[in-house]
């Protein structure tokens, strides 16, 4: 008997000697290593600012098929960094039963650091074979930085945490015992760059000076996005190392801020050369046997280290100078100067290629392609002709006169014209395959009289004529001025007989004598009924006819009123046998019907005769 009662002090002993220990995960096996509940302080971590309220749950959790009745818990805490403003005790259990709670409980103490529960089901009550949320712990942070530990344990028969079952054995298992922990402080981020000067990084939500390692202050348990930026020539992004959450290899990835500290590295390294050709692609056009002008081509390291370089082309009428160089830092350029030979080339288009290539650059090879279009061009005017109105003494409006390369190729053209009172700007141009361009026509009349004038603009490339006629007058006619005044007048039906379904028209001329456009709403009445109606606009100073078209199938007299007018149309015959004539057709008829009708008596009466 002494000898139990020694292993039962000493099993004590030990429990209570790891579970004083701050931070400690009790790993201590119950008298019964098969019992599988269980007791969980969630969530497991927790990080708080200064002096915030926040809340933990212990539960009560149960990892098999045994019941259980009464639940203590008693949890130390660090009063340095939490004090306990109220422990919640669940209204009902998960069998629906009232919890029994035990005389001063809840109770805890801010000073030492400790929480103390305790329970049972009610008298009689039903036994409980599930886990649930024990109770609820509310904490407030204080103002010091620091890590307190949420430690289950025992310490005597009054202060422990244990589980019964209905024969009030404890059944509680230190192995499925899940502690917790509480940061309470400012989560900071420090990131940096290596090396140092190569490349930036761009922090979402945060304003980050050029220099490194720089530190910033989160929310715990934020996401923080990191975006590595390649700002340095020559250098690229390589990797993500240190405190790093999301993808290391990628240049954005992103932190988790669920300790006091994370630190982050930006990793850059130095690129290879590569060559880039600045334009990508070359394209020449110009007319059968004329040489277009010659183009540049830069040739640069868009990457790092040093580019050199050498280069080459596939096609006789096609050649580059210089066709090597280097020494090329990052970003560095050499500019060659590529040029065209139309020597025996026919129209058409041509392609080639520049091919560069530079040791160690990642592109290399890396092809320029060059494309040479050779056409016949020709010229297209529009308009084909221009004619100016105007009174002495009076300089005429400008006119546009289009120039077009109607053709393929290249048209370079000149314009010049016949009379010293005309003139056109510009008077020279280049254009490519359906490419135009306007030039201002424009009359000077100073010194001039009255009369007809004629005049010829030539452009030459593909050579094309645009007449010129000038008319100027003593003295222009004057426009009405003032607002519109619109009238109608001269109602004209004709014909005014017709057959049945012939069109009848009827019109009528609206003028207006004053200055500024108007509008008219002509509305047709047959026999007193709307037939018809339209709106015209009519400018200033002059007139428009406004035509209606109707047609009757019932013969009659017609009764017509529009804009105050009135007037009749009659339509005769009335639809029967003869109504607008036999004609030769209608005559044929009624023949062919006599000549049966003869017939038809003739055989009746043979019918009828007696012999005699």
């Amino acid at each position: 008997m002494t000898s139990k009662i020694i292993s039962i002090v000493l099993c004590l002993g030990v429990i209570l000697a790891l579970t004083l220990v701050p931070g400690a995960l009790p790993k201590v096996t119950s008298a019964n290593p098969a019992n599988e509940w269980g007791f969980e302080i969630q969530p497991n971590v927790t990080g708080v600012g200064f002096n915030e309220d926040f809340t933990v749950n212990a539960v009560v959790v149960q990892q098999g098929d045994g019941n259980s009745t009464a639940w203590h818990m008693y949890l130390l805490f660090d009063p340095t960094y939490l004090e306990v403003t109220a422990i919640d005790t669940p209204s009902t259990l998960p069998t629906a039963d009232t919890p029994d709670v035990e005389p001063s409980m809840p109770a805890w103490d801010n000073t030492t650091g400790w929480a103390q529960h305790g329970y049972s089901r009610s008298t009689g009550g039903p036994e409980v074979d599930v886990g649930f949320v024990y109770c609820t712990i509310h904490f407030r942070s204080k103002s010091a930085t620091g890590t307190s530990y949420l430690n289950f344990t025992v310490l005597d028969p009054a202060h422990k945490t244990d589980i019964l079952d209905p024969a009030s054995t404890d059944v509680l298992n230190w192995t499925q015992v899940v502690n917790g922990m509480v940061m309470v402080g400012t989560p900071t981020l420090t990131v940096n760059v290596t090396p140092a000067g190569m490349g930036d990084v761009d922090i979402t939500g945060a304003s980050i000076p050029p220099s490194y390692p720089n530190t910033t202050t989160w929310d715990w348990d934020q996401n923080v996005t990191l975006d590595a930026v390649n700002s340095t020539p020559g250098w690229r992004f390589n990797h993500w190392s240190g405190d790093i959450d999301g993808p290391t290899n990628t240049s954005s990835s992103y932190v988790i801020m669920d300790d006091f500290t994370k630190n982050v590295t930006a990793n850059f390294t130095e690129a290879p050369p590569a060559i880039l050709a600045d334009p990508s692609s070359l394209n020449f056009s110009a007319s059968v046997g004329e040489d277009p002008a010659n183009q540049t081509l830069d040739i640069c390291n868009d990457g790092g280290h040093i580019l050199n370089w050498t280069l080459a082309d596939d096609a006789a009428w096609l050649s580059v100078s210089p066709t090597s160089g280097g020494d090329l830092g990052a970003e560095d350029c050499n500019s060659t100067e590529v040029a065209v030979d139309t020597t025996g080339l026919a129209e058409g288009t041509y392609h080639a290629n520049i091919t560069i290539t530079a040791p160690g650059a990642s592109n290399s090879p890396h092809v320029v392609p060059v494309t040479l279009n050779l056409g016949v061009p020709e010229i297209s005017v529009n308009p084909t002709s221009l004619t100016f109105t105007t009174s002495v003494g009076v300089n005429p409006p400008s006119q546009k006169l289009e120039v077009c390369n109607s053709g393929t190729g290249t048209l370079d053209w000149e314009l010049t014209d016949n009379a010293g009172w005309l003139s056109g700007s510009p008077t020279s141009g280049s254009l490519d395959a359906d490419e135009c361009e306007d030039v201002t026509v424009s009359v000077d009349v100073a010194g001039m009289e009255a009369g007809d004038y004629t005049a010829t603009i030539t452009i030459t490339g593909s050579e094309k004529k645009v007449p010129v006629t000038l008319h100027i007058v003593s003295a222009m006619p004057e426009m009405p001025v003032g607002p519109a005044s619109v009238s109608a007048s001269g109602l004209s039906i004709t014909p005014q007989q017709v057959q049945p379904g012939r069109d009848v028209t009827i019109s009528i001329s609206v003028a207006n004598t004053g200055g500024e456009t108007g509008s008219y709403n002509a509305v047709l009445y047959i026999n007193g009924v709307v037939e018809d109606s339209q709106s015209v606009s009519v400018a200033g100073g002059t007139s428009k006819n406004v035509i209606f078209t109707v047609s009757k199938s019932q013969a009659g007299v017609y009764d017509v009123s529009l804009a105050g007018q009135s007037g009749q149309f009659e339509v005769v015959g009335g639809g029967g046998w003869f109504a607008g004539g036999l004609g030769t057709g209608g005559i044929i008829a009624i023949v062919v019907v006599v000549i049966v009708l003869v017939v038809a008596v003739i055989f009746i009466l043979r019918g009828t005769a007696r012999p005699e």
